[in-house]
Formats: structure tokens, sequence, C-alpha cells
């Protein structure tokens, strides 16, 4: 899962609590953006450092979009009580997302340091704050998640 990746990053101590933080945010409102993406995300007591992982599952998952399964999920995670990071990266993940060539070039990156590259880039593109979260990418990721 992708929650397990945060864990295996040094990011979060438990990725079953992280998880279970992750689905009950979901629950509440579908994360699904539609175009084929979703942005899992939450704020959770496992996670030690706001941290951003992008997943290619296959076959693709629902995140209830109203135009099917996401092919490209972006999971953020943030320690309780990081709302600022956790707006930042989210705000930030969002505007590079709705630019067609950004997208396109996620989907045809062929290994994991282009796809982190492509992420970083998108999240340090406004010379302000940092938000000190690198990401982390698995490009051929399972379909469970987040």
């Amino acid at each position: 899962t992708l929650a397990e990746r945060v864990v295996a990053e040094g990011r979060a101590t438990d990725a079953d609590a992280l998880f279970a933080d992750a689905w009950e945010r979901e629950s509440k409102t579908d994360t699904g953006m539609g175009g084929g993406l979703a942005i899992p995300h939450c704020r959770s007591a496992a996670v030690t450092e706001a941290t951003l992982v992008m997943a290619r599952p296959e076959p693709a998952v629902d995140f209830g979009a109203p135009d099917g399964p996401a092919d490209l999920v972006f999971f953020i995670a943030a320690p309780d009580g990081a709302d600022q990071e956790h707006l930042v990266l989210l705000s930030r993940l969002a505007r590079s997302l709705i630019k067609p060539e950004f997208v396109e070039a996620l989907r045809t990156a062929t290994d994991e340091d282009q796809v982190v590259s492509l992420v970083e880039g998108a999240l340090v593109d406004e010379p302000a704050s940092s938000t000190g979260a690198p990401a982390a990418a698995a490009p051929a990721a399972s379909a469970s998640a987040p």
C-alpha cells in the first residue's frame, strides 16, 4: 500500500494506523479528481514528516471520480497538527495536475527517478517557503491504496 511506502521511506511509524486514518478521511469525501487522477490525503499521528507518494496502479483504482478510476494516485500524508504543510502540498500538487503536459509526463515516465524529479519540480516551482516534503514514487505500484 502507499501507507507502507511512507513507512518504508522513514516518514511514518505505523502503516496500519496511517492506512486507517487515510481510509477514514477517504470515507468522508472521495478524492478522485477525474481524468484518471486521485489525491487521497490525511493527517495522522503515525506520520513523522509530511510526505507525498505517487503510484501508477494497474489496474486503476476507484476513488469516486465520476469519470472512472485513477491511474495516477498521489497520497499526501502529514503529521497531526501539520495543517499548513498539508495544505501547501495539496495546493501545489493540484495546480500542477491541471497542466496536461505534466500529467502526460508522469504517465510516460520510465523510471522512479524521472517521476520523483517531475513531482519535486512541481512542488518547488513557487519560490516561497519549501514544504520540506520530498516526493517518493512507486511507478508500478499495486492496486491497493492508500
